[in-house]
């Protein structure tokens, strides 16, 4: 694949409809989606993938990580989630049932993590994800 055609860049308002619709489709987290949070993936102005820094009191997350199924296994996730990485805090988590895909990336599993992702696992967990197959990991820089 050539990366070289790819332009990750942060999401504009416009871009939302695409993002929400997408989202949606790959079961991700939507609550309080807002345009600033989210991170693009572009090849030739058209959005192949995105990722967003969620942030709370008292912690920073990686989330609602999608790749159009075309561009998958294409390293755009990657290429997004370092982004989002680069530009967070020096501590950052993600809840995810994929943890080789962000072990690649630095994020370490914890048992013991903020309470607001709580939620995120039990989120997990209504789409019949076991606790077993749902992780909270962090990256620290």
């Amino acid at each position: 694949m050539d990366q070289n055609s790819i332009k990750i860049t942060a999401a504009l308002s416009t871009d939302m409809p695409v993002i929400e619709q997408l989202a949606k489709g790959f079961d991700l987290d939507c609550e309080d989606m807002v345009w600033d949070q989210f991170m693009v993936a572009k090849r030739a102005d058209k959005i192949i993938g995105f990722g967003r820094m969620r942030k709370y009191t008292e912690c920073t997350e990686v989330a609602t990580v999608g790749v159009i199924s075309q561009e998958q296994k294409k390293g755009v996730g990657t290429l997004i989630v370092k982004e989002l990485i680069r530009r967070g805090p020096a501590e950052i988590y993600v809840t995810c049932v994929i943890p080789d895909f962000f072990n690649k990336l630095g994020f370490q599993m914890v048992k013991q993590y903020p309470a607001v992702l709580r939620k995120k696992v039990d989120f997990c967990k209504s789409y019949d994800f076991s606790e077993e197959q749902v992780f909270v990991m962090k990256a620290t820089k």
